[in-house]
Parts: structure tokens; C-alpha cells; sequence
């Protein structure tokens, strides 16, 4: 039996930038960046990444390991001053973490930081699932990728482009847009954010059911479908004996004939369903 490859690679900087790597020496300190190579190349693996400041980038290409470029914001911005103190002339501050490790195919890419911002920009096998999560002052950016998607931020736009398979995207404040050129069957989906816009492109051959809702916003869709609401849902709680009747209006429709759920819910901010 093969042994599973396992590699981790840890990132630094205190003031002057110092590295500590045990990766590969592909990596350069004057391009902040590195490689990363899979336990089985040519084969579907998956991409965890996470980080709480800052944004991340995901491109898909023919390359078989994986290219991971960072940058720290507020550590160039720093860096751009030229104060003096007791004599002594600034050169660095700040600090930034990065962690990076390996197991067979699965990629894990992440910093722990919440004051020091980080932006990623990671390359990878187009054949790749994706998970991948940021919270504060940051987008997310997929480009190119076949695969199942879960993509999460908070306060920042989701954007993916030229996706094949399938995509369950959240954040609290901004857009959602998602254009694919092939959906995967049988795949329920989701879509929500509460300030901001959800805007997705399906093939026109897309066979789903939609089940729709923004609160202060428009549904738009040039698909043939025949939306109905929901209406009131009828509910009893046997153990108290209390009935209930809940207003909860969506909006629902199938399209070419009707397939997998597919939700979308916003609050400010109109829905946008194109056909391709």
C-alpha cells in the first residue's frame, strides 16, 4: 500500500518578513509565493480554504499541483512609511500567519489571524471540489473550476464564474453571482445573503425546481416558468396541542419539466435568474 502523502508548510512574518518553509524550493521571497504538490496528480481532490481577514481568489487551470500567492495589505502599507523613533528609522511591523498542508489530494490553505489581512490568490487542477470560507473585509473570487462548491463570507461579494457542477454559496453583506456553463443532476443548491443581489446563469437545458424569496426586492427570470407562491403552511404541535398557521411566501416553479431544489433567499436585493 502506497503511503499517503502528508506535507505542512507553516508562514510567518514578524517586521522584516521572515519565512520558515519545508516545502519545496520553488518558493521565493520577493513573489510571496508557493507550490504545492498533490499525493495523486491528475486525480480529483478537493481545496479547504479559510481565513478571517481579507479575500481569496480560486482559479482553475491545467496545472496538476497547486500555486499558493499571498499578500499581506496592511503590512505593505506599513511598510510605505518612513517614521522615525529615538533615532531609529522604521523598516517593518506588523505580522502575517499562513498555514498550508497536504494529505493525499486534500489542500488545506489557511491563516487564524483577525488583525492582520491576508489576501490569497490560489491556482489549482480545475477538477477540484471547493471549501472555502472568509469572514471579514474580503471577496471571494472562483474562476474555471468543475467541481462541488460551498463558498461562505460574511462581510463580501461571492463571485464565481465558469463553473461546472455545483455551487451552495452564503454572506451577510453583498452580491452573489454565479454563472455556470454545466450544472450537475440531482444536485440541490443554495443561494442566499441578506444585503445584496443573487444573480445566476444556467444553461438553458437546466432541468430544476426554484424555490425563490427576497423580502425588499424583484424576482426576475427570462426561464419559462410558471411561478406560484407557496401560501400559508398549516402547522400543529401534537405535544402541546397548539395550532398554528405560518405566512412563509416563496415563490416556486420548475424548469424544463422540473429536477433539483434549487433556493435562493435574500432580504435587500432583488433575484436574477438567467438563461444562458
Amino acid at each position: 500500500m502506497k503511503k499517503q502523502l502528508i506535507i505542512a508548510i507553516t508562514l510567518v512574518s514578524f517586521g522584516l518578513l521572515l519565512i520558515t518553509t519545508s516545502i519545496t524550493s520553488a518558493q521565493t521571497q520577493a513573489s510571496n509565493e508557493f507550490t504545492v504538490p498533490l499525493g495523486e496528480p491528475g486525480k480529483k481532490g478537493k481545496l479547504k480554504a479559510q481565513i478571517n481577514f481579507g479575500s481569496i481568489t480560486v482559479k482553475g487551470t491545467a496545472r496538476k499541483d497547486i500555486l499558493v500567492k499571498y499578500t499581506a495589505p496592511n503590512n505593505e502599507d506599513q511598510d510605505k512609511k518612513t517614521s522615525t523613533k529615538d533615532g531609529m528609522r522604521r523598516i517593518g511591523g506588523g505580522g502575517m500567519d499562513l498555514e498550508v498542508s497536504v494529505s493525499g489530494n486534500t489542500v488545506k490553505v489557511g491563516s487564524d489571524s483577525w488583525n492582520n489581512k491576508l489576501n490569497l490568490e490560489i491556482e489549482i487542477p480545475s477538477n477540484m471540489d471547493l471549501e472555502v470560507k472568509t469572514y471579514n473585509d474580503g471577496d471571494l473570487m472562483v474562476t474555471n473550476v468543475q467541481g462541488e462548491l460551498e463558498l461562505t463570507n460574511y462581510n463580501g461579494e461571492i463571485t464565481a464564474l465558469n463553473i461546472s457542477g455545483s455551487v451552495v454559496a452564503t454572506t451577510y453583506n453583498g452580491d452573489v453571482k454565479v454563472t455556470f456553463d454545466k450544472v450537475t443532476d440531482a444536485t440541490p443548491m443554495s443561494y442566499s445573503t441578506y444585503n445584496g443581489n443573487i444573480d445566476l446563469t444556467f444553461p438553458a437545458t437546466l432541468k430544476a425546481t426554484l424555490k425563490m424569496k427576497t423580502e425588499q426586492g424583484d424576482i426576475y427570470s427570462n426561464f419559462e416558468v410558471d411561478f406560484k407562491s407557496t401560501g400559508p403552511v398549516q402547522k400543529s404541535d401534537t405535544k402541546s396541542g397548539v395550532y398554528k398557521v405560518v405566512v412563509d411566501e416563496w415563490k416556486r416553479g420548475d424548469v424544463n419539466g422540473g429536477g433539483s431544489e434549487i433556493t435562493m433567499k435574500n432580504y435587500n436585493g432583488d433575484i436574477y435568474v438567467r438563461r444562458k
